[in-house]
């Protein structure tokens, strides 16, 4: 399901049109769009799970799509938010809010076209890698691990902590194991201690990566930096 939220009707219901005919055009019968006019509206009926993707215009009265996201982000990590403007300048205040796309307006069609592509790709990767089964330390069982919302590991020594969206979980293994177990489903080394899933990376910035849902910042290793670059060569 899809939110769009604009305090200008006549935004919101000519993104609607692109979403449809995007969805049209691709034979996808399997999403619905909610049109909101004020954040609070948003606020007042959200809740976790209730949509995969937010399309927010960032400049509205009463409370902005940035003080709408903060709100959003306080019950949910994982919903995707594309942050809607009429001014270029307005993209960097979306670095802190975590958002996974930008749209200029007025939107067209292409623009549509590009996000939606990649935001389903995404969106099917993250339900087809699986998961990861650990055994826990200190006695606490065994826990079965999404891998889509595993943000890194952690190794120290043989201890090894998995960073997830709703929190760690501690085992013992070597990350060279680890990470021969996770070949292929989109985890990268960047540095003797961390095996980060690309999912969450919002971008390279040459000496470190910065993760999209918890805006941490974590260290490229210098002899990692080449492999670094080119897995995330194509990302935004």
């Amino acid at each position: 399901m899809i939110a769009i939220c604009d305090d200008q009707k006549e935004c919101n219901a000519k993104l609607k049109e692109l979403l449809q005919r995007y969805f049209n055009e691709r034979k996808i019968d399997n999403f619905k769009i909610k049109e909101y006019i004020t954040g609070n509206k948003l606020i007042n009926e959200y809740s976790p799970n209730m949509f995969n993707f937010i399309f927010l215009d960032i400049q509205m009265p009463n409370l902005s799509g940035l003080e709408t996201t903060e709100q959003i982000r306080k019950q949910d990590l994982k919903v995707d938010i594309i942050f809607v403007t009429n001014m270029s300048d307005q993209m960097h205040m979306g670095f802190n809010y975590n958002a996974k796309g930008f749209l200029i307006k007025e939107v067209n069609q292409e623009q549509i076209n590009v996000i939606m592509d990649r935001l389903l790709a995404e969106m099917h990767r993250r339900e087809d890698i699986g998961t990861y089964t650990i055994k826990q330390k200190f006695d606490k069982g065994n826990a079965i691990l999404r891998l889509s919302e595993i943000l890194y590991f952690e190794s120290h020594d043989k201890d090894i902590t998995a960073k997830t969206i709703d929190g760690n979980f501690e085992f013992r293994k070597k990350l060279s194991v680890l990470e021969e177990e996770l070949d292929g489903k989109g985890f990268i080394r960047i540095n003797r201690s961390l095996l980060v899933n690309t999912l969450h990376v919002f971008k390279d910035f040459g000496d470190c990566i910065i993760l999209r849902n918890s805006n941490e910042k974590l260290p490229i290793g210098i002899n990692y930096k080449a492999t670094v670059r080119k897995a995330f060569s194509i990302k935004e």
